[in-house]
């Protein structure tokens, strides 16, 4: 059961990750905090976090095959997904911490339409913050897989019923 749960938590946090690419993740406000547009992650970076998110899905569906084909071999195969999936974390959290963060409270020229230019200071919205959720639940999840027991990944794939035999 502890493998299933670190499967689907991992599961979660992709889905967080691919989700906070479409959430607002910066409110630009003039200088009397009026809102002036929304900017989403994808369209600050494009799809390289959506990308890296889908990268950890997949490995992790990968996982949930191979413990079903080949229970007893499934151990190195649980090291290497926790691998891939905590560098994705990992690199979803560096992006946010680099790229994304500094943005926060920075003022800069915005063209308004039908207004030009005007001063506009980014305000962290919910995008953001389930990017840097995303990556930590990411990044914890292929810790625990990269360290998880062979004993403990008999859970990880679905329960399968055997049908009757018939002689």
């Amino acid at each position: 059961m502890n493998a299933r749960l670190t499967v689907v938590t991992g599961l979660l946090g992709s889905l967080i990750v691919v989700l906070s690419q479409f959430v607002t993740a910066y409110s630009l406000e003039d200088q009397f905090g009026v809102n002036m547009a929304n900017v989403t992650l994808l369209d600050k970076h494009g799809p390289l976090t959506l990308a890296l998110a889908a990268l950890a899905g997949l490995a992790l569906l990968f996982l949930i095959v191979a413990a079903a084909n080949a229970p007893a071999e499934s151990q190195p195969v649980a090291l290497a997904v926790g691998i891939v999936v905590g560098g994705m974390g990992l690199a979803v959290i560096l992006i946010f911490l680099l790229v994304d963060l500094p943005d926060i409270g920075d003022t800069g020229m915005y063209d308004a339409p039908g207004s030009g230019n005007l001063d506009a200071t980014g305000t962290a919205s919910a995008g953001l913050w389930l990017e840097l959720v995303g990556g930590v639940i990411l990044l914890l999840a292929g810790a625990a897989l990269a360290t998880i027991e062979a004993s403990w990944l008999d859970g990880a794939a679905p329960d399968r019923e055997e049908s009757p035999r018939t002689d």
